[in-house]
């Protein structure tokens, strides 16, 4: 199967695409894709190395939008396949992720930045070209830039395990725990406030819940940990409407894991959590000032994130279910089942509120083990003030997630 698009690409290029001789290449093509996709997002998930590599296999996939076979799917397909194969260069530089972070690893991750700014921009017009009203893909889009570059950036962070090691940071990495801020807030803005991507979730495949889950977990730990930096009880806010938006769909593990990392925060709220009025008051604009302080000629590929680069919710979007699906989520079958199943929408609607008293239930249950337990002796996962440490280097986003042995076990897979 991994031959198949090299073949392809070969007769794509010579101009010999046929629709009748290369049906069963552009099927394994695009399988073999969709598997290269898929094994780095188990990658990242897990902290397993990626088997699948950066190769002929997959390059210059974009040609398959050329093919007179190709699908409006392959599109969403490509991109982000090429999103992955960028994520891939960036992760080989900056590993094995041991040890101090070296100087060419900030050096990397500022191209990084550029890169996938490159990306976004390529894919943001041409998805604005083919589709009348592209709010959606553009958001999706835009999920996926900032999740890589918050994931890559953590990568770098990974040595700050409390106050301590903030005072200590050197100027460049300081900045990017401060763009990492900023990233992770625009994330979190357009999961939790957009209509359209709201009601995707519920469709969404487990790696879509797993970043959400990971960005707000990840954006908890800067903010006590850079409290001056942002406005906390905002960045609260936003993960408790996460926490509720996956309490309400197929991600109750998800949920219970903001759920504690919140009653965690709250626990510690007073001291160094303790805010003054003039700091709940800081905006966006100030945090920029403090990025640009602190980066000096550097700063310019952050402030891009300063202002959003998407359109606006309120929007009108995309109403069609296989408008529906966020992130980077490429299975049909999801939507069939949208198709199929709108009209027992109320008993749906139930199941999710018990799902979600199950939830915040299961949630108390675990909080009463780790209450009085020191800080010092927290699993990452619940931590509010590691940044994952060798931790988030041995099991990738995983670390950040409630371990699986602490939830109930789950009910046979149903069909709604």
């Amino acid at each position: 199967m991994h031959k198949a698009w090299p073949k392809l690409h070969r007769r794509i290029k010579s101009n010999k695409a046929d629709p009748v001789l290369d049906r069963n290449l552009v099927i394994a093509s695009r399988t073999w894709f969709c598997l290269y996709l898929f094994e780095h997002q188990m990658s990242y998930g897990t902290g397993r190395p990626a088997v699948l590599k950066d190769d002929e296999s997959i390059r210059e996939c974009r040609l398959l939008l050329q093919h007179p076979l190709a699908i409006e799917d392959d599109m969403r397909l490509v991109s982000t396949v090429e999103l992955m194969a960028i994520r891939e260069r960036v992760n080989n530089v900056l590993s094995p992720m041991e040890g101090p972070v070296k100087d060419e690893h900030f050096i990397r991750l500022h191209e990084a930045d550029d890169e996938f700014a490159t990306w976004y921009a390529t894919w943001d017009h041409a998805f604005s070209q083919k589709y009348e009203d592209a709010a959606f893909y553009r958001q999706s889009l835009q999920i996926q830039h900032l999740h890589a570059e918050l994931f890559h950036k953590a990568t770098a962070l990974r040595g700050i395990n409390g106050p301590e090691d903030v005072q200590k940071m050197p100027l460049v990495q300081r900045q990017l725990a401060l763009s990492s801020i900023q990233v992770a807030r625009q994330g979190l803005d357009i999961t939790v406030n957009s209509p359209a991507y709201r009601e995707g979730m519920k469709y969404a495949v487990h790696y879509t819940h797993a970043t959400a889950t990971f960005a707000a977990s990840f954006l908890l730990r800067l903010a006590r940990l850079f409290p001056d930096e942002c406005n906390t009880l905002e960045i609260r806010n936003q993960v408790e409407r996460l926490a509720s938006l996956m309490s309400s769909i197929p991600g109750k593990r998800y949920a219970v894991t903001l759920q504690l990392m919140l009653k965690r925060s709250t626990k510690r709220k007073t001291g160094s959590l303790s805010r003054s009025p003039k700091a709940n008051r800081e905006t966006p604009q100030s945090l920029a000032m403090a990025i640009d302080h602190s980066s000096g000629n550097n700063s310019a590929p952050h402030q891009r994130h300063l202002e959003p680069f998407s359109p606006l919710y309120d929007a009108g979007f995309p109403s069609s279910p296989e408008n529906q699906m966020p992130g980077s989520h490429l299975s049909v079958a999801t939507v069939s089942l949208q198709h199929q199943h709108q009209q027992p929408h109320a008993q749906h609607h139930h199941h999710h509120h018990h799902q979600q008293y199950h939830s915040i239930s299961d949630a108390d249950n675990i909080w009463r083990g780790f209450e009085t337990t020191a800080n010092e002796q927290l699993p990452v996962w619940i931590s509010d003030q590691s940044l994952g440490g060798t931790s988030f280097s041995q099991n990738g986003m995983n670390a950040f997630l409630l371990p699986s042995d602490y939830m109930p076990p789950a009910p046979a897979p149903q069909i709604w």
